[in-house]
């Protein structure tokens, strides 16, 4: 049997069928294939976000938060999409719908979803500063890597509620990482988890990759950058005091992902004052977790 299906059908047996999983809104699906068809242009994505009301409200509260900091307000879906580009946009809607959809229902021993939230859009942030800095042009892509590393540990704490807090508790009296404690508790951690549910969603196999191997960026041989960037940048929001959901420790840095990133310690001052500042005008996006 296939790795593959031998993945799938470890997670079968955790979480149940792949209908039980989470399910992002069929309007945020489309937007994802419409922005790669060469045939689409911003009237015809506007017009489909604008006929979720909910959705399109959400977006542009995003477009108009001080994070793009346009002089003058965003009112229509198109222009923000005609100012911004189709990927950012994308991003946004997948931001609104991932946190409305990965909200544990019901409270978990331990488990703060704000926290969760916090620190995915630090990740986010912190990515697409390190990326800005190697690959410009995946900037937008390091973004929404960053805001999904973890999913994983929010699907974990939705479908098992009893078994996370065991690991959330685990993690405290052992004074290890998370992803040692789900493992040592679920037998998988949230990393593979996050991978699975990325693959139901029919993300990209990139997007797929990044969640599965960005806690271990050493597992991957071959091109590795954005791994590296959301490894490098999950590890400067942890140094930074931005811990993620239950974690004790800081996770350790793979000094390979700063080496292969063509980074030193000269520019480290810099981009954490770019992170900084980013995360500081992230406030919308964090809102959306309230």
């Amino acid at each position: 049997m296939a790795t593959g299906a031998l993945r799938a059908k470890k997670m079968e047996e955790l979480f149940g069928p792949v209908e039980d999983l989470p399910t992002l809104p069929h309007v945020v699906a489309k937007i994802g294939q419409m922005t790669v068809s060469p045939q689409t242009n911003a009237a015809d994505i506007g017009k489909l976000i604008s006929n979720d009301p909910a959705l399109s409200s959400k977006i542009l509260r995003l477009v108009n938060s001080s994070y793009y900091g346009f002089p003058r307000k965003i009112t229509s879906v198109t222009k923000a999409i005609v100012l911004l580009g189709f990927a950012k946009v994308k991003n946004m809607a997948i931001s609104a719908a991932v946190v409305d959809v990965m909200r544990p229902a019901g409270g978990v021993e331990g488990f703060d979803f704000v926290q969760y939230w916090r620190h995915a859009v630090a990740t986010a942030v912190a990515a697409e500063v390190v990326a800005r800095r190697v690959h410009p042009l995946q900037a937008d892509d390091a973004f929404v890597s960053g805001l999904l590393a973890e999913t994983g540990k929010s699907l974990m704490a939705w479908h098992l509620p009893e078994k996370y807090a065991e690991a959330l508790r685990f993690a405290r009296q052992h004074k290890v990482i998370m992803l040692e404690a789900e493992e040592e508790v679920l037998t998988c951690n949230h990393a593979e988890v996050g991978g699975y549910l990325a693959e139901t969603w029919n993300f990209p196999e990139t997007l797929v990759e990044v969640i599965r191997h960005a806690p271990h960026p050493d597992d991957v041989r071959r091109d590795r950058m954005m791994i590296d960037c959301v490894h490098v940048a999950n590890a400067m929001t942890n140094a930074l005091g931005i811990m993620g959901a239950g974690e004790a420790l800081v996770p350790p840095l793979a000094d390979s992902a700063w080496r292969n990133l063509k980074l030193d310690e000269t520019v480290l001052y810099e981009l954490e004052n770019e992170f900084l500042r980013g995360f500081e005008n992230a406030g919308a996006i964090l809102d959306l977790a309230g």
